[in-house]
């Protein structure tokens, strides 16, 4: 197939899937009330539990969607071009990821230097070179994560890089057998997740325990981009079966804090949810008879396309309210309502500038190495 007769596919509906996946993330990280009478409360108390589930779970999603979005554009590449240009696939994906990265990573380093500088207590951060060779999570995993709060939320970066390189590897030497891998990813995460079951860090942090997340994503944008049975059996969903289908997801989620006490549970949790996000990307992708498309709501669509600034950001924005509250009345209204307003809104608002005018200049610069040139 000649180059001209092929439309490269943009997926509108994933930003939509960013900003719901950072969505879930906040939820994770706005409960911190330090007053004992609001921390008991069951409101505040059922507010904290299942915001933290969903901050996990929303994590593994970006990886899923993540692994789906540069498979496809891969076999997109091997299709209109015969080959995969390793060299500028990663180049796109450093001036994505790094501008931003490393400008937290300076703030991160610049606030502990002020500290020491001023006499402040601030807990010493991991090595530089942790954050610059993007292992921060092995390190928090032999060393732990008390530092600086928005630095930790770098682990997650780490990962991603991490799979980048391996992934762009196999991309380019080992295509042919791209699906047999994906699924040796999925085998391999529960066999070490069923090792280090009683060790949560190397179950939250450790790569390995997240390669189910990439290999399921992986698997459905082979299955989509071949249209093989899956994908057809998504794209010809009933409105019912899709509505129970998301019914089924919501159940899962409330019963989750009983479902971890076993331990077979943990060790499918990951791969559950991996599934389920999955589903959620081809239903909304491609379903014909979707009862609702996310991507329908404007303010998402934009809202995705700086998700990774909301991500980056709402830690900044968390620690100086950490740093401020001790100043304001901490009441059940501030702790669930009123600070994860401002925060939203600050985060929102640093977010958008941040696109505008320091991200924006770089991926500009994405499409010199894109597929058209």
């Amino acid at each position: 197939m000649v180059k001209d007769s092929y439309k490269i596919k943009y997926f509108k509906e994933l930003n939509s899937l960013r900003f719901l996946g950072f969505l879930g993330i906040f939820f994770g990280h706005i409960f911190f009330s330090e007053n004992l009478e609001i921390i008991n409360h069951d409101l505040y108390s059922l507010a904290f539990r299942y915001g933290k589930i969903l901050g996990f779970i929303s994590l593994d999603s970006f990886f899923v969607l993540s692994s789906f979005l540069i498979t496809w554009k891969a076999l997109e590449e091997f299709h209109i071009s015969g080959k995969f240009q390793l060299k500028h696939f990663l180049i796109r994906r450093s001036l994505r990821i790094w501008p931003l990265y490393f400008l937290i990573v300076f703030l991160g380093f610049f606030i502990e230097y002020i500290g020491a500088h001023y006499n402040q207590e601030i807990t010493t951060l991991p090595s530089f070179w942790s954050f610059f060779l993007f292992i921060l999570n092995y390190d928090m995993i032999i060393n732990g994560y008390e530092f600086l709060f928005f630095m930790v939320f770098l682990w997650s970066i780490s990962v991603e890089e991490q799979f980048y390189i391996f992934w762009s590897i196999i991309l380019k030497w080992f295509q042919k057998y791209l699906l047999m891998i994906s699924i040796i990813l999925v085998i391999v995460s529960l066999v070490f997740r069923y090792y280090f079951i009683n060790d949560s860090l190397n179950l939250n942090f450790n790569t390995i325990s997240t390669l189910g997340n990439f290999g399921i994503g992986a698997i459905i944008a082979i299955d989509a981009f071949q249209k093989n049975k899956l994908f057809k059996w998504v794209k010809d969903l009933s409105k019912t079966k899709i509505i129970v289908t998301y019914l089924v997801m919501v159940m899962v989620y409330l019963i989750m804090p009983q479902l971890m006490e076993y331990d077979f549970f943990i060790i499918i949790q990951r791969l559950l949810f991996s599934i389920f996000f999955s589903f959620i990307i081809l239903e909304q992708s491609y379903c014909e008879h979707s009862f609702f498309k996310f991507s329908k709501i404007k303010p998402f669509n934009f809202f995705g396309k700086i998700s990774y600034g909301l991500y980056c950001y709402h830690g900044i924005v968390i620690t100086i309210i950490l740093h401020l509250k001790s100043n304001f009345n901490d009441s059940l209204f501030s702790s669930l309502l009123l600070f994860p307003i401002i925060i939203f809104s600050f985060t929102l608002t640093i977010s958008y500038f941040s696109f505008k005018c320091y991200e924006s200049k770089f991926l500009k610069l994405k499409s010199k190495f894109s597929l058209s040139n």
